[in-house]
């Protein structure tokens, strides 16, 4: 695995231009470009709002920007991992042929991901501050957050995009479960809000601790709790390295099974 890492720092740049390549490919011909990283959190936050906050009375002040901050790291989670899922099979020509690193694809997918929700990020980040000016005294823990995340998806995608050549109808699954996944995570409701009897699930659901992280820096102006700066690291830590594993262990049948 140590020789894997040396061969990825190796070929970095090429890394880096597959994720360019990706990102311009993912709004290729589109009107509106980038500012569609933007466009789709604002909204899917505000008809949130509108929903719970505006039909169901929910009592959270600013509650749309309360949404915002954790749809965002949401988007990223599931856009990267419904790329990422089909990227072998999409990919096989260039698996076959090119002398990179096999996990490149997959990989690319999640940096072009990250670099797209970094850029929506830079452009609503501002509107939080406005809300909350001592976003600047925790803003430090933003990044840790994001890259313990990107860590996070790195480990589930090599996974799932690994899977999913020996079992197709992974990518059904998965729409599924991001949809019950949701639901059970505290994007448009808060952990306080849940029942203690209830309140373990999201505790069993990772996006829980980054979700709560995000809204604790850009809502609340506050540091994430050590607890869960723990169990977000030990997250990433778990889910690279059992992905890596699964990745290398498979590599030489799923050549085949392409």
């Amino acid at each position: 695995m140590l020789k894997r890492i040396k061969n990825i720092y190796y070929f970095r740049h090429i890394l880096f231009d597959m994720a360019i390549n990706q990102l311009k490919a993912k709004y290729a011909g589109s009107r509106f470009g980038i500012w569609w990283a933007v466009i789709v959190p604002l909204l899917l936050a505000l008809s949130i709002n509108f929903v719970f906050q505006v039909i169901s009375k929910i009592a959270i002040p600013n509650y749309a920007f309360f949404v915002l901050s954790g749809i965002m790291p949401w988007l990223f989670f599931t856009g990267a991992l419904t790329e990422v899922n089909n990227s072998f099979i999409a990919s096989a020509s260039i698996l076959k042929q090119s002398r990179c690193p096999h996990e490149f694809i997959p990989l690319s997918l999640i940096l072009a991901n990250l670099l797209n929700f970094l850029i929506g990020f830079i452009f609503i980040l501002p509107l939080f501050m406005v809300i909350k000016p001592a976003i600047l005294l925790v803003v430090a823990y933003l990044f840790l957050i994001i890259l313990l995340e990107t860590f996070f998806i790195i480990g589930l995608g090599l996974i799932f995009a690994t899977l999913n050549v020996f079992f197709r109808d992974l990518s059904h699954f998965l729409s599924i479960g991001f949809t019950v996944w949701f639901w059970i995570t505290p994007i448009f409701y808060s952990l306080d809000m849940i029942d203690l009897s209830y309140r373990w699930v999201c505790f069993l659901n990772p996006m829980s601790y980054f979700v709560s992280s995000y809204q604790s820096i850009l809502f609340e102006a506050k540091a994430p709790l050590p607890a869960a700066l723990w169990a977000m690291f030990v997250i990433a830590a778990v889910s690279c390295l059992a992905g890596y594993l699964i990745f290398i262990k498979n590599e030489p049948e799923l050549l085949k099974r392409i």
